[in-house]
């Protein structure tokens, strides 16, 4: 459990460092994408076709200085907590995360068949159709790449790492998981996404609340994102159709993990005896 009972001048620090990261992240995200679009199609002149064909390399450069940039934001502002217990790497929980993600996958298929049916959300579903359209013409690798392990890592530093977190410093009990998973879904900017987005925000939420090891909603988020990576790539309906299935069925299993982690207490796990520094 992370403690709270910190100075005036501290809680105002970790109130404003969410607004503060995840702006930063807005910024620094668009600017350097614009940079090097700008770089190698306006003054280098390499032909749109040409650049289009490598452009995840360009994205993932993107992804690398952001990874870079937010990991020493969470190191630097969270370093007075080096020694809290943390639960060690261990193949249990790695599983745990990974059904959870693969649940949340089943949640978001859900939530996307009530959405059709609401015709309020058509345009949301219209923006990540053509969203997903592109993705799947894209190079295999680079989906891979950016959406199964660039992404699930940045956003987790972010989101749970410091937003969550920080908030975790200041308010006790439930606000922080909720708050925290209703800025990563807003963070989405499209409202189908948003809400299987937070849904996916609380879970992993408290798995780090559970684990206090930042690798954990990593794997959850890396689950979700490979289900539907690996959709894209599928081209019948049958083996689509199998995926959905799985997935819908795995929502069982991850009601159930996370209704064992509320119940635990990382702390009193005889693996967790040790600090883990991440």
């Amino acid at each position: 459990m992370i403690k709270n009972n910190i100075g005036v001048r501290r809680k105002i620090w970790f109130g404003v460092l969410p607004i503060l990261a995840i702006a930063v992240h807005f910024l620094t995200s668009n600017i350097f994408l614009y940079g090097i679009y700008d770089l190698f199609l306006n003054i280098l002149h390499v032909p749109q076709e040409q650049f289009m064909k490598f452009s995840y390399l360009a994205e993932m450069l993107v992804y690398i200085v952001l990874i870079l940039i937010f990991f020493i934001i969470y190191k630097l502002a969270f370093k007075k907590d080096k020694d809290e217990i943390r639960t060690a790497p261990n193949l249990k929980d790695s599983a745990i995360s990974f059904t959870a993600g693969a649940g949340v996958s089943g949640f978001s298929f859900l939530w996307v068949l009530l959405a059709e049916k609401i015709p309020a959300l058509q345009g949301s579903l219209a923006a990540m159709d053509a969203a997903n359209k592109e993705i799947e013409g894209g190079s295999s690798f680079g989906v891979i790449l950016i959406a199964v392990v660039a992404a699930p890592l940045i956003e987790e530093i972010l989101f749970r790492g410091i937003v969550f977190r920080s908030i975790r410093k200041i308010i006790p009990g439930w606000v922080p998981i909720i708050l925290s998973a209703a800025m990563f879904g807003a963070y989405h900017m499209n409202m189908v996404q948003a809400v299987y987005a937070t849904f996916m925000g609380i879970v992993a939420a408290i798995i780090y609340e559970k684990t206090n090891n930042l690798m954990y909603p990593i794997l959850v988020h890396v689950a979700n994102n490979l289900i539907g990576a690996i959709q894209s790539f599928i081209s019948s309906e049958t083996g689509v159709f199998i995926l959905n299935m799985v997935s819908l069925v795995m929502i069982i299993p991850m009601c159930c993990v996370i209704y064992r982690l509320l119940k635990r207490n990382c702390t009193e796990q005889v693996y967790a005896k040790k600090p883990v520094n991440i």
